[in-house]
């Protein structure tokens, strides 16, 4: 397999993860789906004793077979004076990913002031310039602006001006792994145990307690409130899996979140 590592390049890849029932710690609901997309360059390594397959997957559908691995998509954007951004977002993908289809769910208040056209070869590219305007249409502190993502062959686009349509995710406390911790201001980062059914964009509720107390039964047990509490949105996820390690971290999901409402310092 590793000498042949060069034959798995564009091909399409699906990777599950999760605990399965019968596996300690399982919650079958939480398995399932962690990536999808297509494989950009695969590459064997071999260490000591240790031999090893590295995928790099990229989102979406691959390239055609005579293109090259860049090939720019040519996202040709033309919003006008009056329409809604999310209307020209989802015209303006359309055809540079074909196949694919396109959820648009923004506010209706990012409207246009001013006509604005734009080609862009890649969607990042494409997102930075549609974050910066989102930016001048609603300077709002409890505003996230609008994120674009690629899950399979669908591209969903998304702000945090309506409830998503997977629905508020609950975390128990005993999903979590030690405690949510800030890393920058607004973001918080957590660890659960692998999990596939938390997604970027989705929001999700952080747990306030372990037990509950009462003047009749005070608990004992420390630390059973989790540091951050109250609804924040998923903004990054990395599963982490190392099969040949016997702790608790082998196997892991780690999430970056921010607060669904900031408050302003004004």
């Amino acid at each position: 397999m590793i000498s042949e590592s060069k034959n798995l390049n564009r091909k399409r890849i699906k990777v599950f993860g999760g605990f399965k029932a019968g596996l300690p710690f399982a919650k079958p609901q939480q398995s399932g789906l962690l990536v999808q997309g297509w494989v950009y360059q695969a590459f064997g390594n071999w260490q000591g004793t240790d031999m090893s397959l590295d995928l790099v997957i990229q989102a979406g559908p691959p390239p055609a077979d005579d293109k090259p691995l860049d090939h720019p998509r040519n996202i040709s954007l033309l919003c006008k004076k009056g329409q809604n951004l999310g209307e020209a977002i989802k015209t303006a993908l359309s055809p540079a990913y074909p196949g694919c289809t396109i959820n648009a769910n923004v506010s209706s208040k990012l409207t246009a002031l001013q006509d604005t056209a734009g080609i862009y070869g890649s969607l990042t590219g494409f997102a930075q310039i549609i974050n910066s305007i989102n930016r001048v249409l609603i300077n709002e502190p409890d505003y996230s602006g609008v994120d674009i993502t690629i899950t399979g062959n669908t591209i969903n686009v998304f702000d945090n001006s309506s409830p998503p349509s997977s629905g508020v995710k609950q975390i128990a406390f005993n999903d979590l792994i030690g405690q949510p911790t800030w890393i920058q201001a607004p973001s918080i980062a957590f660890k659960t145990m692998m999990r596939a059914d938390l997604k970027i964009g989705g929001e999700i509720r952080m747990p306030k307690t372990l037990v509950t107390n009462s003047q009749q039964a005070m608990s004992s047990l420390i630390n059973q409130n989790a540091a951050q509490q109250g609804a924040f949105i998923v903004t990054s996820v990395h599963h982490i899996g190392n099969y040949r390690q016997p702790d608790g971290y082998a196997w892991i999901s780690e999430f970056n979140a921010v607060p669904k409402q900031t408050q302003s310092t004004k």
